[in-house]
């Protein structure tokens, strides 16, 4: 061989090598690397982590890195994998069936089936405030017919089925039934040490401290990539809005979800370079109601509750208490739900005039002080905002000669006042009403969901026909149709005012610049973190 052909010879051999490698480096580049602590900033502790049981906001993070849903939502709202890798409707709309995946296990190394599916989803998802639509024997008839088959079939068509599923806080978490089965379920000891199928595995809780979660090697989603990344995810417990905010500054927490993000913090955060504030997830559909105990006079007057309505004033509300980054609420959906959402609900513009007639006919005329009477205003203490919403809303009230005394407590103390006891005349709350109303809507306002339990029909509020119209609107298939039931119900219940909507929740997930896909689903602020890593 001459030099020539030799010298050819070497640069196709090298080229050809290079060809096949470059996309072997490049691949290898963008492999996102393993290892790493997140640390995640709450703002208090629920009493378990039994997500059929405890479904408020401070849990959603954690135990949704526990749990795994049958199947999930992603940002444009298909449905996408979860246990079930796939699944058939058949043409009436009646028959579901999901084919579970083969490899996944519980952290204790059983194998996940559909007896776990089936047995959660039959004996326990009804007890859940979020499943009071799920009736199983009733309108639904859950099968397993195989350990990796389940099905569920439907008396009549349930329009919101798969959303309702999928959804990262109203969903059904599937929990073990080796573990669960013949126990009491508000008893059980793994309510406090939680065995699921999730990419991460609970390891410690720390009671006012932390929450401490290890990755689950055996996780059955790995994918190409071996997910989950981090090897640990730590929650600590800060309920100080302001504390938390400075431990994202100092690097001292890498994440806050989006729910204990205050707003007024929102601006300052963008302007820091180590700091990311993402919009993707966190509760597009979430909003901060006035709560009414609707057992207690004088609020079990609807004038009186109509003229708290027109006393307040929604525009020093956003002015002084949101800093301009949310959107005043005009009703029981958000107006992101365009197809139900109804914009010519009863309207209360801030008209202390028309506040003080209501009262005066209402028969709360002022005393010698000028005061009608007394209330109590409360909220969630260190919840970013909402004292000051409070604080704007006593000042409204006082013109109009109502006495509001604010209280702020302590989340579980407020949880367990406000949904266990009743003791409360009226409370600030927020609650997700989205990505389907029926899950999110249907809860607070049926007069079935007058029960001791969190997230529920807390003000005591019953209306036959609200009833009859929340029982109709899931059977119709035509969204038409459906729309037109939604906004008979929103006209029925912005007229009586058991709750007053007061802000739509903008999203803000605030991170540390160097992690990566904190933020990938729907609800960011809930989501699991199999997708998170840490730039190296």
């Amino acid at each position: 061989m001459t030099k020539c052909a030799l010298r050819n010879s070497i640069f196709s051999l090298t080229v050809c090598c290079l060809l096949f490698t470059l996309p072997l480096v490049a691949a290898f580049a963008a492999q996102p690397p393993h290892g790493g602590t997140l640390m995640v900033a709450v703002e208090g502790e629920e009493a378990n982590l039994n997500p059929q049981i405890v479904t408020g906001a401070t849990s959603q993070p954690i135990v949704n890195n526990i749990f795994n849903l049958l199947i999930y939502m992603d940002f444009k709202f298909e449905i996408i994998p979860g246990l079930a890798r796939s699944w058939d409707v058949s043409k009436d709309g009646l028959t579901y069936t999901f084919h579970l995946a083969r490899n996944a296990t519980w952290h204790d190394g059983k194998p996940f089936t559909s007896a776990d599916v089936f047995y959660t989803l039959k004996e326990i998802y009804p007890q859940n405030p979020r499943g009071a639509w799920w009736k199983p024997g009733e309108n639904v008839f859950p099968e397993a017919p195989d350990p990796y088959t389940f099905v569920i079939k439907l008396k009549e068509p349930f329009a919101p089925l798969l959303p309702t599923l999928a959804f990262e806080v109203t969903g059904p978490k599937i929990l073990p039934k080796h573990l669960y089965e013949s126990t009491d379920l508000k008893k059980n000891p793994y309510n406090n040490k939680p065995i699921g199928t999730g990419p991460f595995m609970f390891k410690e809780w720390v009671k006012g401290s932390h929450i401490e979660l290890v990755r689950n090697p055996n996780y059955f989603d790995k994918g190409k990539e071996n997910k989950p990344y981090v090897d640990r995810i730590v929650f600590r417990t800060i309920p100080d809005s302001s504390a938390r905010i400075l431990a994202l500054k100092k690097g001292e927490i890498d994440y806050i979800p989006s729910t204990f993000v205050p707003l007024e913090d929102i601006a300052d955060l963008r302007k820091d370079k180590n700091l990311v504030v993402d919009k993707r997830g966190g509760g597009p559909e979430t909003i901060k109601f006035f709560l009414f105990n609707l057992r207690n006079p004088p609020l079990s007057n609807k004038s009186v509750r109509q003229a708290i309505a027109y006393a307040m004033d929604k525009d020093a509300i956003y002015n002084l208490a949101l800093a301009g980054e949310a959107k005043i609420a005009k009703s029981i959906l958000t107006s992101n739900t365009t197809w139900a959402f109804d914009p010519k609900v009863p309207d209360y513009a801030y008209d202390p005039k028309k506040a003080n007639e209501l009262l005066d006919k209402a028969g709360y005329p002022r005393g010698p002080d000028g005061t009608r009477f007394k209330m109590r205003l409360g909220t969630i203490a260190g919840r970013g905002s909402d004292p000051v919403v409070v604080e704007v809303v006593r000042d409204s009230l006082k013109k109009v000669g109502i006495d509001a005394q604010m209280f702020n407590a302590e989340l579980s103390s407020f949880y367990d006042a406000v949904f266990m006891r009743w003791d409360f005349d009226m409370v600030l709350q927020q609650a997700a009403t989205g990505p389907d109303p029926t899950a999110g809507v249907t809860r607070f306002l049926h007069s079935s969901q007058i029960k001791k339990a969190t997230f529920v029909n807390a003000m005591g509020y019953k209306n036959p026909e609200v009833d009859k119209l929340l029982d109709l609107e899931f059977k119709q298939t035509d969204r038409k149709q459906r729309a037109a039931t939604w906004q008979r119900i929103q006209q029925i219940v912005l007229d009586e005012l058991p709750l007053i909507p007061v802000y739509e929740m903008p999203v803000a997930n605030a991170y540390r610049s160097n992690w990566v896909d904190l933020v990938t689903t729907l609800y960011g602020s809930a989501q699991s973190r199999e997708d998170a890593y840490m730039k190296k």
